[in-house]
């Protein structure tokens, strides 16, 4: 079974039901199914060619679903871009992949035109909106021009569906690849650890360049209603009026999220009664938020913890495991036991299991994980050895099974659900002319769960602000990866070796917490 098939079945199944809202705008699941058919013809009479890379630089809306089945249908290969990106990081990122095609939003077009001029493997560009540059393709007539028909190409579960970028702690791009076969395995799972409903309305907050938006191809398998919103600033106010205005029955948020939605002053003004599950992942909950959200929401909750290379839904706490009273109360700070499709193991450094209880790195195994890395044998090996995908975090289990993130083998921040490479930050860092030395470090933050803080040492005789330095961060990479904070010291705290100590700074301003994440 390929991605292409669960969504042909479905149109089959409940072809006039709304598949996908955003706005004023919908879809039935016959007329996405028909446009998506459409878009895969198009690329092929382009000569697209199955496993050709095509990348995506678009906002979330439909056309993002119909590129994504689309290139499902046609034998492409699905290659997600992140839109808050400055030009250098794409540039990187590009010409990692070499993607043969861009599909962009035209908000996007000026950029990628210039970009197209250094990237070899970039054939052409499909602009989706008015205000397409010279040379490039007109999306809507692209699709106007082809047929409706059911793509002739063969496409198996084996046959590479997608690559999501992540990084490790150099702060380089890995291509995490997944099949036909990893989606739809793990959108039955997703579906069956759900307990989804036909009738189900789901609304998606998250970015869908994220990997969390192939989690959520359990409801296309479903024929759930999908209501979408764009990306961006999280307004609770919004969100609370989109749930109550659908009926919403499923969402997804990060802890930040659901701390803003309690604090919103109009929120018993809202009609929530719908809401039957909602999920919270991608960063740690606070034990005594989530008390709070179970108190007001009166609903099912689920934790997911997973990574871009693992699902990235690997362990599940179900709704039954989240108890107010008793001594299964201790199990909220969990993130639950190996989802349905996953095998867990906590491993010492020698990859032998340990005791339950004693920490170690938490390692699992799917058919629903990355084969690997594109391009990358020496990072796949290492991601792989042994059998068993290492996650890099440090874990420990309880007798009975449950998963207690304990720490992050290596250095990646997570704030309001974003991932934080330190070491891209300190390369940005380390060009200032001013800077002599720097550690970035994740330090707890109320709101976001963890900020980017940067320690930095000045060369003698040299000047810089702070407000110089996130400045500086600011210019030439993403926004949010920026640090929020800048400390200047005189040194750093470093082994015999000359290893910059990270754990030391971090421990200055972890003590006393129940979780170092």
């Amino acid at each position: 079974m390929t991605m292409g098939d669960v969504l042909r079945r479905t149109a089959a199944r409940v072809p006039d039901k709304t598949a996908l809202i955003m706005g004023e705008e919908s879809v039935t699941y016959r007329q996405l199914n028909r446009r998506v058919n459409r878009l895969a013809n198009a690329l092929l009479g382009l000569s697209l060619k199955k496993g050709d890379r095509v990348a995506v630089l678009t906002h979330n809306g439909i056309p993002y679903y119909e590129c994504y089945l689309g290139l499902c249908k046609s034998g492409g290969v699905m290659v997600p871009y992140n839109n808050l990106l400055r030009d250098r990081e794409l540039a990187r990122d590009l010409a990692y992949i070499r993607p043969r095609f861009i599909i962009c939003e035209s908000e996007f077009a000026p950029r990628v035109a210039k970009l197209m001029a250094d990237q070899p493997s970039l054939e052409k560009a499909i602009c989706i909106g008015a205000g397409a540059a010279p040379g490039m393709i007109d999306y809507e007539s692209f699709l106007a021009g082809s047929s409706e028909e059911e793509p002739k190409t063969k496409v198996s579960g084996d046959d590479l569906m997608s690559i999501f970028l992540t990084s490790g702690t150099t702060g380089k791009p890995k291509g995490a690849m997944r099949t036909h076969h990893h989606n739809c395995l793990n959108a039955l799972a997703g579906a069956t650890e759900m307990a989804l409903l036909p009738d189900d309305r789901v609304l998606l907050l998250f970015p869908f360049y994220h990997v969390t938006f192939e989690d959520r191809f359990c409801h296309l398998m479903r024929g759930n209603t999908i209501i979408i919103k764009r990306e961006g600033n999280f307004v609770a106010s919004e969100v609370l009026e989109l749930l109550s205005r659908h009926r919403v029955t499923i969402c997804q948020f990060v802890p930040t999220m659901l701390n803003s939605l309690l604090q919103e002053p109009d929120i018993d003004r809202h009609d929530l009664s719908a809401l039957r599950l909602i999920l919270y992942a991608a960063a740690p909950m606070p034990v005594e938020l989530l008390k709070v959200a179970l108190n007001r929401f009166r609903c099912g909750f689920m934790q997911f913890y997973g990574q871009t290379e693992t699902g990235p839904m690997t362990t599940v706490l179900r709704p039954e495991d989240h108890q107010l009273e008793g001594p299964g109360m201790e199990r909220l700070a969990s993130c639950g036991r190996a989802a349905l499709d996953f095998e867990v193991r906590v491993v010492d450094p020698q990859d032998k299991e340990v005791l339950r209880g004693q920490v170690g790195e938490l390692t699992v195994r799917s058919e629903a994980a990355t084969i690997g890395y594109w391009e990358l044998p020496e990072e796949t090996e290492r991601l792989w050895a042994g059998g068993w995908l290492h996650t890099g975090d440090f874990a420990r289990q309880d007798a009975d099974g449950f998963v207690y993130i304990v720490d992050r083998k290596n250095d990646m921040i997570i704030s309001g659900g974003k991932n934080i490479y330190p070491r891209e930050v300190e390369e940005v860092i380390y060009s200032h002319p001013a800077v002599l030395e720097v550690s970035v470090i994740g330090v707890p933050d109320p709101h976001w769960g963890e900020s980017v803080k940067a320690v930095v040492v000045l060369k003698p005789g040299l000047t810089a602000s702070a407000e110089e330095i996130i400045a500086h961060c600011k210019e030439q990479m993403a926004s949010y990866k920026k640090p929020k904070t800048v400390e200047f010291r005189d040194a750093l705290p470093k082994s015999p070796t000359g290893k910059i100590l990270k754990r030391v700074l971090r421990d200055e301003f972890w003590q006393n917490r129940e979780r170092n994440v």
